[in-house]
């Protein structure tokens, strides 16, 4: 049965679970901003619960009709499936298809991200949040590289993120690094030394020979993470336009190379 105008399109996508548009609404308490975690290019992702008491985030693909959403969706959901054997990576419960919209469902991740956890920018009543203190932010960085290294050398077809930032590092409950959302990677045959596309990212996250070439490859993540391996020691954003009242200075880096500001 058909409910709310759902798809009752299946997509064979393994295991994953098919979730009903009802049930995420009520897991949402349909979509509410107090429990927004984060809002990207494509849309918002939620806090939710299941029925079964099980903390879920609801990434919510509200403009996905907008030019390459429908795509994003549905190579989120390849890149993750593919990805989904590892600690370091951000696994999928499950999706959810109606006519107008696109779901993704995905493990709450108990701390946040890292961009939070330095900056805090989220509505949220979570209390005072720790500070991250040294040997938590190695562990961290080296597990952002255990994700990253498996995308580049260890995925059948290698995977190129292209939007390694702070704030797409998650934590769970031990602080355990978790890369995620996959919304602009790129599958790369590995034969191909890199791949001539649009340029897709992040202001300051983006490596200087990708937006002059077009061309990404692993040294396209490997730049991303070199900035928030900045942002981890400094606890500042790589660009931050708050402070240009306040100082001339914004940039922790430019697109040209790095810039280091006090």
């Amino acid at each position: 049965m058909v409910e709310n105008g759902e798809d009752d399109r299946r997509i064979a996508f393994g295991q994953l679970k098919i979730f009903s548009w009802r049930e995420l609404q009520l897991a949402t308490d349909n979509f509410s901003e107090k429990i927004v975690l984060g809002q990207g290019r494509f849309g918002k992702v939620y806090e939710g619960v299941l029925a079964d008491n099980t903390k879920i985030a609801v990434k919510r693909l509200t403009d996905y009709e907008s030019p390459g959403g429908e795509a994003a969706f549905l190579r989120e959901v390849d890149q993750m499936i593919s990805v989904a054997v590892h600690r370091n990576l951000l696994r999928l419960i499950g999706f959810c298809t109606t006519p107008s919209e696109r779901l993704l469902v995905n493990p709450f991740m108990q701390n946040l991200s890292v961009a939070y956890r330095l900056r805090g920018t989220l509505l949220l009543n979570l209390g005072t949040r720790p500070v991250l203190d040294w040997p938590t932010r190695k562990r961290v960085a080296l597990g952002t590289t255990r994700g990253q290294e498996y995308l580049h050398e260890h995925c059948n077809r290698k995977i190129i993120h292209r939007d390694v930032k702070a704030a797409n590092v998650l934590l769970d409950e031990d602080f355990e690094a978790v890369v995620g959302d996959f919304g602009l990677a790129k599958l790369v045959d590995v034969r191909k030394t890199n791949v001539t596309t649009q340029v897709h990212g992040t202001m300051g996250h983006i490596a200087p020979e990708y937006l002059s070439t077009g061309k990404s490859s692993e040294r396209t993540d490997v730049f991303g993470y070199g900035i928030m391996l900045l942002e981890l020691v400094t606890s500042q954003r790589a660009i931050d336009f708050s402070r240009l009242e306040e100082e001339d200075d914004v940039l922790l880096v430019d697109n040209y190379g790095l810039t280091f500001n006090g």
